[in-house]
């Protein structure tokens, strides 16, 4: 008679994160992900960690510029509404993104796109001008982290204590830092109290060589405000309704960086104006690539008279906006 055979124990399980990787754990979270396609639940039981930390690594890796997601802009371009505005406005390139129905800020969703155009179409040697406002200052925050060599970014308005959260200064520095570029802030107020302020700053020896700089642009990126009394403008603590009703009464529709134009996109000209120090609307239209980033049906007037004026060169709008813009023309 045989003897049964002792049954097989099974092989205790190793606990969660018994054998941790050595390798950084955001590192090894975005290589399963992206590389070999692992699910976040199986990344996390591989590294030993809670789903939620996995979100996090993921999360990190993208801020950090460990994993860049990039969409080929030029897909985007050939979206129909973009090919129409292209053609009605004359414009070398333009993007149109999909209505979100509010679901994210526009103004975040544009700077997500204005981003991805600036790092496609930035050169090595060119001097970039920005402008500021809400939508600028989104794009500083969405570029890759990158280095592109001997590229200057170069701030195109006077700078506007009172707009801190968005304005020339740190929409400017932002850029550069994310290029790895020379960074040139103006130093002079956007807006002084005086004429003749104005006219001894423009002659300061130490003002002058960051205005001259200013005249070597290659590309620029701005964006377009409209005068309602949410407008950005108004937001930016330089100005009150009583300073742009000269303005108005002479058919302004809209603003780029502090200089105003009429509903066919010309110039217009006010009591600002000799108080202002920054580039006109006429020396903006002298730099050869002009990169225009503003959407929202409420800046569809505005935005059609900058485009009518032929103030830019490329377009980042978003649906509802270049809606607006093919049904008025």
């Amino acid at each position: 008679m045989s003897t049964p055979k002792a049954p097989k124990l099974a092989k205790p399980a190793k606990p969660a994160g018994a054998n941790p990787p050595s390798l950084n754990p955001m590192l090894s979270a975005a290589w399963l992900y992206y590389q070999d396609e692992l699910t976040q639940s199986d990344i996390a039981e591989v590294l030993g960690v809670s789903r939620a930390s996995v979100i996090n690594y993921l999360h990190e890796a993208r801020r950090t510029g460990v994993v860049k997601i990039t969409l080929e802009s030029e897909h985007f371009t050939a979206m129909r509404l973009a090919q129409q505005l292209c053609k009605r406005f004359g414009l070398q390139r333009c993007i149109v993104i999909p209505d979100d129905q509010g679901r994210r800020p526009a103004a975040v969703r544009l700077g997500e796109a204005g981003a991805q155009l600036l790092s496609d179409v930035v050169a090595q040697g060119d001097m970039l001008g920005v402008s500021w406002g809400q939508t600028v200052l989104a794009l500083s925050k969405a570029i890759s982290p990158q280095r592109i060599p001997g590229l200057s970014v170069i701030q195109i308005t006077g700078s506007m204590l009172a707009t801190f959260a968005f304005s020339p200064e740190l929409c400017t520095s932002n850029i550069a830092d994310r290029f790895g570029a020379r960074c040139i802030n103006l130093h002079a107020p956007a807006l002084v109290s005086r004429a003749e302020i104005r006219d001894l700053l423009y002659q300061e020896p130490a003002l002058i060589p960051q205005l001259k700089l200013l005249q070597t642009c290659t590309k620029i990126v701005y964006g377009v405000g409209h005068l309602d009394q949410d407008s950005t403008i108004f937001g930016s603590g330089t100005v009150v309704t009583e300073d742009l009703q000269p303005y108005i009464t002479q058919g302004a529709v809209g603003v780029i960086a502090g200089r105003y134009f009429d509903s066919a996109g010309k110039p217009v000209h006010g009591p600002l104006d000799e108080r202002m120090i920054g580039l006109t609307l006429a020396e903006i239209d002298k730099i050869p690539m002009r990169i225009c980033v503003a959407g929202g049906a409420a800046k569809a007037p505005a935005l059609r008279a900058a485009l009518q004026g032929q103030h830019a060169t490329m377009l980042v709008t978003d649906e509802l906006a270049a809606r607006a813009l093919i049904s008025a023309s």
